[in-house]
């Protein structure tokens, strides 16, 4: 189960790479800023965006720096000094807010699978973001994204 979204998100990439490989064709958005349908369904940022309302939708999530403060709260494989610099570098640039997400309990444990950062509209902070997320992308291993006026980042932590 620990593997389970992030192997469908990993499967759902790989999908839309090859689906999308080599067409050329530019997806547009509508004059309002809104993605268009085939956006939401087919990009990586559209992929991120249903998993964010599906994680806010859920219990299996909690604030960040709330939840790592408990002892029996920890990662499979992140590390959890370099979870709690990133968390606190997105409340810095402008986040709104920052969940640890997908969490699971195993023996008493509970293990945090994800990282989800809810994003302001504001352009100026939302750059701040984006830079951040950069760096995350990096260090989590992560497809990098860009901006595409998504509501969510996201950072699988296993």
């Amino acid at each position: 189960m620990k593997y389970g979204i992030r192997n469908v998100i990993v499967s759902m990439a790989l999908l839309g790479i090859a689906l999308c490989g080599g067409c050329g064709k530019q997806q547009s958005t509508t004059s309002a800023g809104k993605q268009s349908e085939e956006q939401a369904e087919g990009s990586l940022e559209g992929r991120v965006d249903k998993h964010g309302e599906e994680i806010m939708a859920s219990s299996a999530k909690a604030e960040a720096r709330q939840w790592m403060k408990q002892p029996k709260h920890a990662f499979f494989k992140a590390d959890p000094k370099q979870v709690g610099q990133f968390v606190e570098e997105f409340y810095r640039a402008g986040a709104t807010q920052v969940l640890i997400a997908d969490i699971e309990e195993h023996d008493g444990t509970q293990y945090g699978e994800a990282l989800l950062v809810v994003l302001p509209k504001d352009a100026g902070v939302r750059a701040k973001l984006f830079e951040v997320g950069g760096r995350a992308d990096t260090a989590f291993q992560n497809d990098p994204v860009s901006d595409k006026g998504q509501k969510y980042l996201y950072y699988s932590l296993d």
